[in-house]
């Protein structure tokens, strides 16, 4: 980040013996925020951030935006956030299990099928010690849920049994790897970047990816046949901005920020859904919806609570509160209708 300065030391000094320090009208702040991915569904809430902080500080704080991932893919977003490589950006603890172990609790599978509630439930767990202590460790600081985009199944053959499941060659990741491995179905975790190139070339014969934004968005529609638009699970996209970042702004910016945030998350899903129906509709016409049988989806059911419990015990077993942290947020989310 980069603070222009306009007062002499003494001003300075004398501001910040201020209980809430209040930025001066001349100070300039500028803050790098870098996108994975080009301008599209994954930071439709991001940009709406960014927007509603430029205008509320009456243009005092301003956004370097850079899209496209020139600096890195979502893999290595936190880490770039962490030696301040760029201020802020998206990632997901799907992407990055072995630094946000607990942070995955939000990706477990059919944990809700309302979801504005999983995200305001997220935005809520995200602010919790034991999450938080995940975003402090990698010197970070959340701000709000970005992209919490709906996770479904298309293929190139249709779906509709287990059996069929288990003889397809399935990418999945999060909350969907989970649920198939507690079903003896082996996964490829194909990253995001690799997966139509494997796709046409049926290294993979079906995919649990976001759908239908991303899914629309990124040609999916065109490569499979079939579409499953049940949501497996909710795909976590916290924002945060780096900690020495955060640390070095005026009070009143970090409140400003702090309350838009909280607005994001409702507009996020507000956004995703009305960029949704363009896609809903243009994904419907590419390919042809089947769902598991019900006594087929009754059995994907039947196993949801083990995967959950071998979640929490895994993190037992690394020494975290894997139990305490999925009862939480199984209550957080009740709380909030799902």
């Amino acid at each position: 980040m980069k603070l222009i300065k306009t007062l002499c030391a003494g001003a300075l000094a004398a501001a910040a013996s201020l209980a809430a320090p209040t930025l001066s009208v001349a100070e300039e702040i500028n803050l790098k925020y870098h996108a994975y991915a080009g301008v599209g569904p994954s930071n439709l809430a991001t940009r709406w951030f960014m927007d509603e902080v430029e205008k509320r500080t009456e243009g005092r704080v301003e956004f370097t935006r850079i899209f496209g991932g020139p600096l890195g893919k979502l893999s290595g977003q936190p880490e770039n956030i962490k030696v301040g490589a760029f201020d802020m950006g998206e990632f997901s603890p799907v992407y990055n299990p072995g630094l946000f172990p607990l942070a995955n609790v939000t990706s477990l599978p059919f944990m809700t099928d309302n979801p504005m509630a999983h995200a305001q439930a997220g935005h809520e767990m995200f602010k919790t010690p034991a999450v938080e202590a995940e975003f402090t460790a990698m010197n970070q600081k959340y701000l709000f849920p970005g992209q919490w985009g709906s996770i479904q199944l298309l293929s190139h053959d249709p779906i509709r049994t287990i059996d069929d499941l288990k003889a397809a060659k399935v990418r999945a990741h999060g909350g969907a790897a989970e649920i198939l491995k507690e079903l003896g179905i082996t996964v490829y975790g194909i990253p995001w970047g690799e997966l139509p190139a494997a796709a046409e070339r049926k290294v993979v014969t079906a995919a649990i990816i976001g759908a239908p934004a991303d899914a629309y968005a990124f040609g999916f529609g065109e490569i499979f046949s079939y579409w499953d638009n049940v949501d497996w699970f909710y795909f976590p996209m916290p924002v945060s901005i780096n900690l020495d970042t955060w640390n070095a702004l005026p009070a009143d910016v970090q409140a400003i920020m702090e309350q838009v945030g909280n607005e994001t998350v409702e507009k996020a899903r507000t956004l995703l859904e009305a960029e949704e129906v363009e896609a809903r509709a243009a994904l419907m016409e590419q390919t042809e919806i089947v769902n598991l049988e019900p006594a087929e989806q009754a059995k994907m059911d039947a196993v949801r609570d083990a995967a959950w419990q071998h979640w929490a015990d895994a993190r037992e077993a690394e020494g975290l509160p894997g139990q305490a942290v999925l009862d939480d947020f199984r209550a957080i989310l009740s709380k909030h209708g799902g």
